[in-house]
């Protein structure tokens, strides 16, 4: 199972992290209004872009040649469309770069899989976040029984607030669905804004790490 901790930007909390082997990826935010923007917590990019961990940057309706520009100072692995941006843009992106893109879509009562349609060969994940009033994460869960409609074969992760409770729902999750490969955390570990409480991150993904991995044997061997 993936698991990617959203929102950090806080250096020292960064190099913490680093020292949670089940972590696979860091979100870092490039969205102005955001009170996670990483270019708010004051370390230049290179700083960034040295540490080892494959970094997501989540953008917002961002133009192209600047989520390149990001791309490129930050050392960025993944990209993560988070508003409205367009299948052209994604295109694009596709055309230019070798990162690999995730684009997210807010799920909520009158959601429709239909919206995937467009977007399904241009993107190497989906990323499923509660609806809401704003581009940014609620802290909410959607009702996470949709996903059983799934129709896609586009591996896809979890988001929307994902609590250390959580832990068995989504190893239920992990193994009914078989496109879900991962989960993206964030408010629900923070201390502050774009700060963890690491030992709670910690204990989290010792808790789901061991039990995702025998999930993910069986979801093979079922498709055997």
């Amino acid at each position: 199972m993936i698991i990617k901790v959203c929102g950090m930007a806080e250096p020292d909390n960064i190099s913490g992290l680093l020292g949670i082997a089940e972590v696979n990826w860091m979100g870092m935010i490039f969205y102005p209004p955001s009170g996670r923007y990483v270019p708010k917590f004051g370390q230049d990019a290179a700083g960034y872009k040295r540490v080892s961990l494959p970094k997501v940057g989540v953008f917002v309706n961002e133009s192209t040649e600047e989520i390149l520009r990001v791309v490129k100072d930050y050392g960025l692995s993944l990209v993560q469309l988070h508003g409205d941006e367009p299948p052209s843009q994604l295109q694009a992106l596709r055309e230019r770069t070798k990162v690999k893109v995730i684009k997210v879509f807010r799920v909520g009562a009158d959601w429709n899989w239909k919206s995937l349609e467009a977007y399904k060969d241009l993107v190497d994940y989906f990323l499923f976040d509660t609806d809401g009033p704003s581009y940014g994460g609620t802290g909410h869960q959607f009702n996470w029984e949709l996903l059983e409609s799934y129709p896609y074969e586009t591996p896809f992760l979890l988001s929307g607030g994902i609590a250390p409770k959580d832990v068995e729902n989504l190893l239920a999750c992990y193994k009914a669905y078989p496109a879900m490969v991962g989960i993206d955390i964030n408010s629900k570990f923070e201390i502050s804004k774009g700060v963890k409480d690491l030992e709670k991150i910690k204990t989290f993904t010792a808790a789901i790490s061991d039990k995702a991995a025998t999930a993910k044997k069986k979801k093979t061997n079922d498709k055997d």
